[in-house]
């Protein structure tokens, strides 16, 4: 790109920023800056064949409380997937979600970026998922409802690790085990100080606040429509 068309880009963009914040108050671009600087990038949470829209909106909500930025989503239905907005609490705005065709797909993909696979399993092998590290460039996968994560999910994992109980049912529902599991990251990855120094690149955290802008100023004029 010639670089006339490069600075004039790099306007566009500043002029751009500056419209969207001067829509909003300091206070509140102050707050996306500092939740940007705490997003992860190498914590990501892998959702394969979820069918309620109630739990993945719960799942959008945690994952957006410790900074999880990104989720990867298999979904193999026609339809797509319409969230809950109440249960999300609108969480679900503040992501990245990246869609794949197949579980083999994603995870491959993952590894192929440096990530270990830990994959939710109730099995006499599986790990208390309170003895694995979190720290590290780290994928949860959690499956579908009623038959949980596929054999191609735990053949590509290098970790299964389950949830002890000791109680008649012997699985979470899959909203309550992503919760519980991830404050378990969260709390190993905060003692780490993971969450102090940014993962994203200021360019990169730049981005998000745009998109998060946008995304607000898009609900909030489809709000007005309604």
């Amino acid at each position: 790109m010639p670089s006339a068309l490069k600075g004039s880009g790099r306007k566009i963009q500043l002029h751009f920023k500056q419209v969207m914040e001067e829509m909003v108050s300091e206070e509140r671009v102050q707050k996306m800056r500092e939740i940007a600087r705490r997003r992860q990038s190498s914590l990501r949470v892998v959702l394969e064949d979820l069918e309620n829209p109630r739990n993945i909106s719960a799942i959008c909500r945690t994952c957006d409380a410790v900074g999880v930025q990104f989720i990867h989503v298999v979904h193999r239905g026609v339809r797509p997937i319409v969230l809950d907005k109440r249960t999300s609490a609108g969480s679900y705005k503040w992501l990245t979600v990246i869609q794949h065709p197949t579980i083999e797909d994603c995870l491959n993909e993952l590894k192929g970026l440096g990530f270990r696979i830990y994959c939710t399993h109730v099995d006499p092998t599986a790990k208390d998922f309170t003895e694995v590290d979190y720290t590290g460039k780290v994928a949860i996968v959690l499956g579908n409802e009623g038959h949980g994560v596929s054999e191609s999910a735990r053949r590509l994992a290098d970790e299964r690790i389950v949830i002890p109980q000791v109680g008649f049912a012997n699985s979470l529902n899959v909203a309550a085990a992503t919760a519980i599991i991830l404050y378990e990251a969260f709390k190993q990855r905060r003692k780490a100080g993971l969450y102090d120094v940014p993962e994203f690149s200021e360019n990169e955290r730049e981005e998000l606040i745009r998109m998060w802008l946008q995304r607000e100023e898009a609900e909030l004029q489809s709000a007005e429509i309604k």
